[in-house]
């Protein structure tokens, strides 16, 4: 019973209590700190049109997490599997009808690690938001996070004329439209926003 009552014992136990207080007070504030950063990047290593979404009848993407399964058919040798607990997003609504959608995905090897279902555009094209940042080895960052292949020339489609995509995100950007070809798995052309383009 002396040991319990020790002066030292004591220390240690109250040492102990501040270590807990003191992380959980940390905790929180490194959270939001990560969250002010902008969004989760995610590399866009694949993207397709698909053929036909098979989903089981409980398929949902909430809070950003995959619940049921999915299979969508990109063609007649190729399927990519979804299960639930997979990270994604869906602004697909018509995912049902045949060829309506287009996949983005993040891969690892074969397994799909991110992936986002959204709607297919005339010509197999995806809108997709501004770039915000150009980057080594030829990759757009997105405003939503996405990091997408780039060729050396972006075609810019606006009245007003720019030199450069520098200039074009420079005097356009934060109102402008990324369009990435699924065919070529590139973003391929940006465009300024309709209101720029009426006025011109």
């Amino acid at each position: 019973m002396r040991q319990f009552f020790s002066w030292r014992l004591w220390a240690a136990c109250a040492a102990l209590v501040v270590a807990v207080v003191a992380l959980k007070a940390v905790l929180p504030a490194s959270s939001a700190q990560a969250s002010t950063r902008g969004p989760l990047q995610r590399r866009i290593e694949f993207a397709s049109w698909i053929y036909l979404v098979e989903a089981s009848p409980d398929f949902v993407v909430t809070n950003g997490v995959v619940t049921g399964s999915a299979d969508l058919v990109i063609d007649g040798q190729r399927t990519m599997h979804v299960y639930a607990g997979t990270r994604g997003a869906n602004t697909c609504a018509d995912y049902k009808v045949p060829g309506a959608c287009a996949v983005l995905a993040d891969l690892l090897g074969d397994a799909v690690v991110w992936f986002a279902l959204v709607p297919m555009q005339p010509g197999f094209k995806v809108t997709a938001p501004p770039i915000v940042d150009t980057l080594d080895g030829g990759y757009a960052l997105l405003q939503n996070g996405w990091v997408v292949k780039m060729p050396d020339e972006i075609e810019r489609r606006c009245p007003q004329e720019t030199s450069s995509l520098s200039e074009f995100r420079r005097r356009f950007g934060p109102g402008s439209t990324s369009i990435i070809d699924v065919s070529e798995q590139k973003l391929t052309i940006v465009e300024c926003s309709a209101q720029i383009t009426a006025s011109g």
